[in-house]
């Protein structure tokens, strides 16, 4: 599983180009692409467009990139486990806290050990997923007549 959680956690923040060739009219399969995508909507990627001439006629260049929320949320988790973990570090060794704040601020830490990477992958999961969805729709929109 551990392999499969990062996997998922670098796709989250993973940039990606793709190329799909087209041997239709630039002005058609332009239309076509719009038309396919005009009702998606993506939560957790930015996507940018650009239709090219290549060798083997027209191509639609489709850069992906992860939403700048993602980016801060990481450095927002990333802040809270290390005041978590200085939390802890203060609860275990001050004399004036309880014994119930000791014990619960690093289970708290512990916690959010635990859970961040789970949540990292389930964001990269929805990430890939909405992928998917955005090349299923452009090669459905480009295909030929005959395929």
């Amino acid at each position: 599983m551990g392999s499969e959680v990062r996997r998922a956690a670098a796709a989250l923040v993973a940039r990606r180009e793709e190329r799909f060739a087209t041997r239709r009219a630039l002005a058609d399969a332009r239309d076509r692409v719009e038309l396919a995508l005009a009702p998606m909507r993506f939560s957790r990627l930015e996507m940018r467009r650009q239709w090219i001439e290549g060798p083997k006629g027209v191509e639609l260049v489709v850069g992906l990139s992860p939403v700048p929320g993602v980016e801060r949320w990481l450095r927002a988790a990333s802040l809270l486990l290390l005041g978590l973990f200085a939390a802890s570090a203060w609860a275990i060794y001050s004399e004036e806290t309880s014994r119930a704040v000791a014990f619960l601020v690093p289970m708290a830490a512990a916690f959010a050990v635990f859970a961040l990477p789970v949540a990292a992958a389930a964001l990269g999961s929805q990430r890939e997923g909405e992928e998917a969805r955005l090349r299923k729709a452009i090669r459905a929109a480009l295909a030929d007549e005959g395929e």
